[in-house]
């Protein structure tokens, strides 16, 4: 298995110039603890944690550009990436996502925590009785 067979490609990106409290806004309202910084070409230049905008907006900073904040070197992996190597490279850094870019760093898609999850849940199989196991544990709890 590969990095494409698991990379998010509908994924949303900043820019630059962007405000950062319009990104804090949004990565709240979608859940998203990570985002790609691009270029005009979809070119990856950085990435914004939720943790540099916590940082700034803790440091009373606000009018300030994702620009200003950014990760600016950062880790990539290519599609054709053994998963393996990828989920290594993720837990080695402890990242919670990991952008997919080509050779020329255009960004192809992220690959996150919640995807590699999905990708497992989808291979493995529910015994018959799970459902019935968790209902009597439940009954059980004071």
């Amino acid at each position: 298995m590969r990095a494409k067979d698991v990379m998010n490609t509908e994924i949303f990106v900043l820019h630059e110039t962007d405000d950062i409290l319009q990104a804090s806004n949004f990565m709240k309202k979608e859940r998203i603890r990570n985002l790609p910084v691009v270029d005009e070409r979809n070119k990856l230049i950085g990435l914004v944690t939720l943790r540099e905008i916590v940082d700034a907006l803790a440091n009373g900073k606000k009018n300030i550009t994702i620009g200003d904040i950014m990760i600016r070197e950062v880790k990539a992996i290519g599609p054709d990436t053994p998963l393996k190597g990828a989920i290594e490279v993720m837990i080695i850094n402890k990242f919670g996502s990991m952008p997919v870019v080509d050779s020329n760093r255009k960004l192809l898609g992220m690959i996150s925590e919640l995807d590699l999850l999905k990708k497992l849940y989808s291979m493995s199989d529910m015994p018959d009785d799970f459902y019935r196991a968790e209902e009597k544990k439940k009954s059980f709890q004071f």
